[in-house]
């Protein structure tokens, strides 16, 4: 007999139920009704179709259309979705409800969700400011159903498309799905996102040498859009004045203060200055032994709090690697953009619940929190059916199915 391991809670600890009340039954069914989900649709209703895919999502490590046709059948996703009526649901029938399936309800979910998360357990700040983080990741497509965006060498017809992301407080995602040429440039998707996105004075945008425009600068500047960007070591600008508050310590074990200054960046050609004002930061890294160039309009932090706010941007790359590795995303289970759309905004929902698990629950492991996630998702739904006959007796009747003994 397999114990299972407890799951470790900090005071402010957290249970699967309270992170799962963050999609209300109520708010799935209004969404259905208001977008007409289910018209003309006999098989997989929007609510049994979103806990199928949110279930498949959370229990599968290499999630496929065959995955999620065998866990309609799983006698655990009868009870967590008990109005199922249809006994059978083949995998090209759940292909078909994904490429058909009006999308905007599953965003309107995710909104939602979003919302609540950031209401909730929102509010990681670091010298009053919330740190947002941007980057890009790239997944390869593999069908004639899907056209994508040509990279490298691309004599063998391979294309990838992209998904550009926002991340912020540790656990709140936004992403992108783009599958045209022009969006292959960082210049064009970050900035894109990071415009998107409502102004807030008190959040940094945090980007790397991917976007380096000097008009976007001033583009971000114009429309009060505060950030922290990373320019290469052979960055041209003209000094207008030293910028170095007093008494302010800039070194550490890490690096070596270089200078604090306020310029006017070259955009190209020898006379074309911004008309802007910037802030440029140079530090020494002493392990790599080269420089590194910050470019912000940031000016009421130190320049060491700056190169601590840029450090904060590889936590977008753990969160890409994460969601690759325990969140399916190295693949699509359908080349097709509305399916692409249906399952980027469940699984953002996914692993924004399951970071929000394992923060609260002092966590240290991605993979250990998806799997005590999953297990205590399924310890709920046996105490759920013990407590209630009903259910109990649809369970049996599952299970013997399920195994063949009826």
């Amino acid at each position: 007999m397999i114990i299972p391991s407890k799951i470790p809670r900090t005071a402010e600890g957290i249970s699967v139920k309270a992170l799962l009340d963050l999609v209300p039954q109520s708010l799935i069914d209004e969404l259905a009704e208001q977008l007409f989900v289910d018209k003309w649709v006999r098989k997989l209703k929007g609510d049994y179709f979103f806990k199928l895919i949110l279930f498949s999502i959370l229990s599968s490590e290499r999630l496929s259309l065959r995955v999620m046709e065998d866990n309609f059948e799983d006698p655990l996703f009868r009870v967590l979705a008990p109005a199922l009526e249809v006994d059978e649901v083949t995998f090209a029938g759940i292909r078909a409800r994904l490429m058909n399936v009006n999308s905007i309800f599953f965003k309107k979910l995710y909104e939602a969700v979003y919302k609540r998360c950031q209401e909730l357990y929102g509010g990681k700040v670091l010298e009053g400011y919330h740190i947002k983080r941007y980057d890009s990741t790239m997944i390869a497509t593999f069908s004639h159903l899907l056209e994508g965006m040509k990279v490298g060498n691309t004599k063998k017809g391979k294309t990838q498309v992209k998904l550009t992301a926002e991340f912020d407080d540790d656990f709140l995602i936004r992403m992108e799905f783009y599958k045209d040429q022009a969006h292959l440039s960082e210049e064009t998707a970050l900035k894109e996102v990071i415009e998107k996105v409502p102004n807030d004075s008190k959040s940094i945008r945090v980007f790397d040498k991917g976007l380096k425009s000097r008009q976007t600068f001033e583009c971000f500047e114009n429309n009060d859009i505060i950030f922290v960007g990373r320019v290469g070591e052979n960055v041209r600008y003209e000094l207008v004045r030293p910028y170095l508050p007093d008494d302010q310590e800039q070194d550490n074990e890490e690096i070596d203060f270089v200078q604090d200054s306020v310029v006017r960046l070259y955009k190209s050609g020898h006379d074309n200055l911004t008309e802007k004002e910037f802030r440029l930061i140079q530090f020494h890294l002493k392990k790599e032994g080269k420089m590194i160039f910050f470019v912000t309009n940031v000016w009421d932090i130190s320049a060491a709090t700056i190169a601590a706010i840029y450090k904060q941007r590889w936590d977008i790359e753990v969160l890409f690697r994460f969601m690759k590795q325990e969140m399916n995303l190295t693949h699509f289970v359908c080349n097709d953009s509305n399916a692409i759309q249906v399952m980027l905004h469940i699984t953002m929902i996914a692993s924004m619940l399951v970071l929000i698990y394992k923060k609260k629950n002092n966590i240290k492991s991605y993979k250990k929190a998806k799997i005590q996630f999953f297990k205590e998702l399924v310890y709920s739904i046996l105490l759920e059916a013990l407590d209630d006959t009903d259910k109990m007796q649809r369970l049996k009747a599952n299970l013997r199915k399920f195994t063949q003994n009826e």
